[in-house]
């Protein structure tokens, strides 16, 4: 891969990791919903009064709402950033590129999935050649201070 063709590609994935912290982030809220259903028991006014160190259920669903509220924020700003990346993906003129970039980097399927999406054989290097090319097609559009 070329080094244009690196930093296109580089541009493309700069989510990534924002769409994978996500993803860890719905897991952990998931553990913790389950973790505090099992744990909810009807708590009587005077005993959350007489606990010295304060209420731990109620610390969890605090820092569990937090977590939900974290998730939310993130979300919106993955959003926006990818659609930043399909105003500039929407510029190229050639539908099989646009498609391959917007699966691969939007909807950050593997290249298996896009394969078989596409009708394509997943071993073959035919994806991967229409990949490269798809990131030459690109380039051009990629916002400038991002080059």
């Amino acid at each position: 891969m070329t080094e244009r063709e690196e930093k296109a590609k580089e541009w493309l994935n700069r989510n990534f990791g924002k769409a994978m912290e996500i993803e860890a982030l719905k897991r952990r809220i998931e553990r913790m919903e389950s973790d505090l259903e099992r744990s909810v028991k009807p708590l009587r006014l005077k005993e959350v009064q007489e606990e010295p160190e304060g209420n731990s259920h109620e610390e969890k669903l605090a820092e569990f709402i937090d977590l939900k509220k974290m998730l939310e924020v993130k979300i919106l700003e993955l959003g926006i950033e990818d659609q930043k990346t399909i105003k500039v993906i929407l510029q190229i003129d050639q539908a099989i590129s646009r498609t391959i970039l917007i699966e691969r980097y939007i909807n950050r399927l593997s290249w298996k999935e896009i394969a078989k999406a596409m009708h394509f054989s997943p071993g073959g290097g035919h994806l991967y050649n229409m990949h490269r090319d798809a990131l030459c097609s690109v380039l051009p559009f990629i916002p400038s201070e991002a080059k």
